[in-house]
């Protein structure tokens, strides 16, 4: 259009053609240019146009942010409070979780032994079913053995059912036949405590008076004499004691004898025994044969059977108190006191004989070998011979 009116206006300016057309060309490329840039600025100006349109939603934006700033801000303050809330949750969520495991845990547990318990019930079932079975049985052959015993049970009479009820109520009769009686008490201890103070006066008369005379061993005396020395003084010293043992039974505590010879012979033996029994240890075993006699009186304490019966000790104890002399002493004065059975009392004597018999040849035995092995200080003076 530019173009047309230059052309317009040369043409009316009364230039050739030719000329025109050399100054159009000339200027076409300026206006080629010039579209171009009207090309190039309509742009900017749609460009600056859409600017202007931004700008403006901006602006409307920036508006509307500004009026829901107030809206966030409280938006934001909840969204605050509600990450504390989420925070406490959680937390507690993860309590619960561990809660959960433990708790997953326990039933595992609980399952294991939930499935022991049932295999057990199970096994138990079955015990109880054959136990039910067996009972079943069992009922039925106590029925049948009920039956069976009512059918057996014998038709007695009153009478007969009194007797059996009497033979059952007391089925042993004890029949008593007592072949002394000792009285009282004391009475029935006196025997026991007559042969035990015969053993402890003939102890305690070997603390003082010498078993042998080694002068007279050293002397080559008989070994007889010497033996006898040695036993008769202490024997005889044992047989007054026991006269005035005897006396303060009978007389001074009062108990009833029933031969008084007799317990006194037996209580004057029992003495003479002892003697020559520890006659027999203090030749052969000196301070120690003392001491043994000793130990045996202990021992005779509790064989004698003077306190309680014999026949309740051990088998050991038992068979001692048919050996030992104290126990035959003790029967032998009890029987010959209370009018007992003067047999058995003369049985116990003989017996209290065999071992002064033995104690003095045991002793004679010590004194031919102290005889036979002497020593320069048996050949010292003596002050008590």
């Amino acid at each position: 259009m530019v173009r047309g009116d230059i052309e317009a206006s040369l043409q009316e300016s009364g230039l050739d053609p030719a000329r025109i057309a050399e100054i159009l060309a000339l200027l076409d490329p300026l206006g080629d240019d010039a579209l171009a840039a009207n090309a190039q600025a309509q742009g900017q100006v749609a460009l600056i146009d859409r600017l202007a349109g931004g700008a403006q939603q901006v602006a409307t934006g920036a508006q509307a942010l500004a009026d829901a700033t107030p809206t966030l801000t409280a938006g934001i303050s909840t969204a605050a409070d509600g990450s504390s809330q989420l925070a406490s949750g959680a937390a507690t969520a993860a309590t619960g979780a561990r809660s959960a495991a433990d708790g997953a845990a326990t039933v595992r547990d609980g399952a294991a032994s939930l499935r022991d318990g049932s295999a057990t019930l199970r096994d138990g079932l079955g015990d109880l079913t054959a136990g039910l079975d067996d009972l079943t049985t069992g009922a039925a052959t106590l029925r049948d053995g009920l039956e069976d015993g009512v059918v057996a049970i014998p038709d007695r009479s009153a009478e007969q059912q009194a007797t059996q009820a009497s033979a059952i109520a007391d089925p042993v009769e004890v029949d008593r036949s007592e072949v002394a009686s000792a009285g009282t008490y004391g009475a029935g201890l006196a025997p026991f405590f007559a042969s035990l103070a015969g053993w402890i006066g003939i102890y305690a008369l070997f603390l003082i008076v010498k078993p042998v005379s080694r002068r007279a061993i050293t002397a080559l005396h008989s070994p007889i004499r010497v033996t006898l020395a040695g036993w008769l003084t202490p024997g005889l010293l044992g047989v007054i004691q026991m006269a005035g043992l005897f006396a303060i039974i009978s007389l001074a505590l009062g108990f009833d004898v029933a031969s008084p010879v007799g317990v006194y012979g037996v209580m004057a033996l029992a003495s003479l025994t002892f003697a020559a029994m520890i006659l027999a240890l203090n030749v052969w075993l000196g301070s120690v044969g003392q001491f043994l006699g000793l130990v045996l009186m202990v021992v005779q304490l509790v064989t004698a059977g003077g306190t309680f019966p014999w026949q309740t000790l051990p088998a050991p104890l038992a068979a001692l108190h048919h050996v030992l002399p104290m126990g035959f002493a003790t029967d032998a004065v009890r029987q010959l006191m209370y009018g007992g059975d003067g047999a058995a009392a003369l049985q116990d004597s003989l017996v209290l004989l065999c071992w002064l018999v033995g104690g003095l040849a045991l002793a004679m035995i010590g004194v031919v070998r102290m005889t036979r092995f002497r020593t320069l200080r048996d050949l010292q003076p003596s002050l008590i011979g």
